[in-house]
Order: C-alpha cells, then sequence, then structure tokens
C-alpha cells in the first residue's frame, strides 16, 4: 500500500493554476469596482477604460490592432463563432478541417449541417500533423469557405506549421481559422496570414469563463450571441471585466516567462520518458515529441485508461484519460489517436500527463515512478 505522498498536478492541458498577476488585476473588479462598463456614469466609464486597456494589452501581446480582438467565455465559443460565421458568410458552405480537431469544432460543424454546411476533412499522419501536399489539393478542389486547423493539439501536444497552412490558404484567398487554445502563452503564435485566432484564458493562467476572439481587420464577421452593443456591436451580453483584466494580466506574464517555462516543461517531459522507457519499453509515446512543452501522451498496452487515471490520482497523481465517455457510461476511442492510426484499443490505454507552472524539478521524474508503482500492483 502506497503511503500518502505530496500531490503532483499533470493536468494543466485541461487547466492551469491562476497566475498572481491575473489575481491582482481582477480583484479590484470584483469589489469596488462593480459598475456595468456599458454605462455613462464616472464609476462604469472607470471600468470600461479597464476592459480597453486589458484589450490593447492582449493586441500587443498579439501583434495585432486592439479592434482585432473580441472577448468571449473562451474557446468553445470562439471555435462556435468561426464555424458560424463561415455558415453566414454568403460563400460556398464547405468547412475544410482536421479529424483531429477539438470537440468544439467537430459540434459546431455537425450543428450547422442542417444549415448546408458540409466538412471535408484533410488528413493527418501518424504524428498528428497536416498533410499539407493534401490540404494544397483539396483547397483546389473544394473551395471552402473556411479552413479551420488547430495549431496544438490537446491530446497529444502536435504543432502546426501554421506559417506553411497560412501561405496555402492565401494563395487561394480562403479564409483561415486556427484553434489555438492550446498553444496561445506556451509557444510563439504569431497572427500573420490567419483571419481568425481562438483563445480560452485558464490554459495560461487566466480566470475561466473567459478568452478572446481574434478577428483580422477586414475579415468578415457577423455575430453568434445578439444583444446590446458590446464588443462594437458583434458579441453582446454584459462584459466581465474581472475576468477581462485578469486574461490580459495573464497573457502578458504567460509571454514574459515562456521561455523559461519551455525549457523547464521539457526537461520535465524528458524525465519522465526516460524513467518510464528504461522499466516498460513496450509503451508507445504519441505525437511528435517537440510539440507543446510538457505534454506527453503515452500508450499502455494492455491498460484501461480510466482505471489508470483512478489509480494514480490514489497515488497523488492527476492526469486525463486520453479516451472520453459519453453520457451512458459508454467509452468510445478517442477520434484524435484514431485518426493518427491507433487502434481501438490502443487508444482506450491512453492517458495524458502536461506538466506546468503547478510543478516543481522532479517532478516528471517522480510522476513516470509513480506509474511504473501504479502498472506494478496487483
Amino acid at each position: 500500500m502506497m503511503t500518502k505522498r505530496e500531490h503532483i498536478y499533470a493536468d494543466h492541458a485541461a487547466s492551469a493554476p491562476l497566475r498572481p498577476e491575473a489575481l491582482a488585476a481582477m480583484e479590484p473588479y470584483l469589489c469596488g469596482k462593480f459598475s456595468n462598463p456599458s454605462a455613462r456614469y464616472t464609476w462604469a466609464l472607470e471600468v470600461k477604460r479597464g476592459v480597453e486597456l486589458a484589450r490593447r494589452t492582449v493586441a500587443e501581446c498579439m501583434s495585432c490592432q486592439p479592434e482585432e480582438i473580441y472577448f468571449t467565455s473562451g474557446g468553445s465559443e470562439g471555435n462556435t463563432w468561426a464555424v458560424w460565421n463561415a455558415v453566414r458568410s454568403g460563400r460556398r458552405h464547405v468547412l475544410l478541417t482536421t479529424p483531429i480537431e477539438h470537440h468544439s469544432i467537430q459540434n459546431a460543424r455537425e450543428s450547422m449541417e442542417p444549415f448546408s454546411l458540409s466538412t471535408v476533412l484533410t488528413p493527418v499522419d501518424g504524428q498528428g500533423r497536416v498533410d499539407t501536399a493534401a490540404l494544397e489539393e483539396l483547397l483546389t478542389r473544394t473551395e471552402p469557405a473556411l479552413v479551420s486547423v488547430q495549431w496544438a493539439n490537446n491530446e497529444v501536444g502536435t504543432v502546426q506549421d501554421m506559417a506553411a497552412i497560412a501561405r496555402l490558404c492565401q494563395r487561394r484567398s480562403v479564409l483561415l481559422h486556427t484553434d489555438a487554445v492550446q498553444a496561445v502563452g506556451h509557444i510563439p503564435t504569431p497572427a500573420e496570414g490567419i483571419d481568425y485566432l481562438t483563445a480560452s484564458s485558464h490554459k495560461f493562467g487566466g480566470p475561466k469563463g473567459a478568452g478572446f476572439f481574434f478577428v483580422r481587420r477586414g475579415s468578415p464577421l457577423r455575430p453568434l450571441i445578439f444583444g446590446g452593443n458590446q464588443e462594437a456591436g458583434m458579441r453582446g451580453g454584459t462584459s466581465n471585466p474581472a475576468a477581462i483584466v485578469g486574461t490580459a494580466a495573464a497573457l502578458e506574464a504567460a509571454l514574459r516567462d515562456m521561455k523559461s517555462a519551455d525549457s523547464f516543461l521539457r526537461r520535465e517531459a524528458e524525465e519522465f520518458r526516460a524513467v518510464l522507457r528504461a522499466c516498460r519499453p513496450d509503451v508507445r509515446f504519441n505525437g511528435t515529441g517537440d510539440g507543446l512543452p510538457g505534454l506527453i501522451s503515452v500508450t499502455i498496452p494492455g491498460q484501461r485508461a480510466e482505471a489508470l487515471v483512478y489509480r494514480m490520482d490514489m497515488a497523488g497523481v492527476y492526469i486525463s484519460a486520453g479516451a472520453a465517455c459519453d453520457s451512458g457510461g459508454t467509452t468510445r476511442p478517442s477520434h484524435v489517436l484514431t485518426a493518427m492510426g491507433l487502434t481501438a484499443a490502443d487508444a482506450a490505454g491512453t492517458v495524458r500527463f502536461s506538466f506546468g507552472p503547478a510543478n516543481k524539478a522532479g517532478d516528471g521524474a517522480e510522476a513516470a515512478r509513480r506509474l511504473l508503482a501504479v502498472l506494478e500492483a496487483k
């Protein structure tokens, strides 16, 4: 029986801890600065200035203009907005995307099928990378209204060559959206050649339920949420000033720390792999290996991911499964892993470790040792 030890949080891809800079920025707007920023009196105008300062900060971080940033509730809203916008664009209703996108893209495109949206999938290789030759051929043949490619995959960490994808889209004058939820704040995300970009605050240390949607000036945009004149009339609903200023503060801090965090997280991930490989050469690591810093997808033959998540919890390590359960409780293989060529059995035996700011040096190796102990236990 394992003795109680210090917990290791290894699920940063699900959510990162709130950065102290974000908390400090938010606190005044949770209490004293409570006015609705859409009102016209002095207190409200002060809150409005805080929101617009945050917009300028995010724009500076993304190397774009403030009017190109729209604050949202997070990644799912931004991704749905991008797909819905394509349906209403008046152009041919074809969405060209990949089979490894986040569920918010998958579900959004399926929900738009009654509105004549058809989807074409461009293939990925065994590491989850987009086949750019196939993408180029599909761009020519299908003339899509929108291309949507996730910048960095949330399950295996593979990072796409967005610059190359953007060049292909520009040559065909096709609008490009990227779900950059896992990428922003962790790797450089230059928006050159990209028309729409989705980001979620809690992935880089901001508050949950907040994010932003970058829309390049001149790219068509129609509202998804109707209401008042908030967000330049493009996103109705009372603004959340505390979440907005927290998002800006967290993004600024994440970019400041990006280089040192990258070095630390890649070292922890490599130590994890080395310890695990030494005792279990049968395991398979999914993705490119040089993808998102600190994210590891590992397939362990003969195991069930859900059981491993529970047993690792008991060992004090918090991780995620590589397969999702539907409402009926039956397990479906990960669409990401099966698109990369894994069998349903291997996909069901895959778990994800994602290290981040809640970790200290040595957590990678220790997490691997605890995983080995769990696998060896009867």
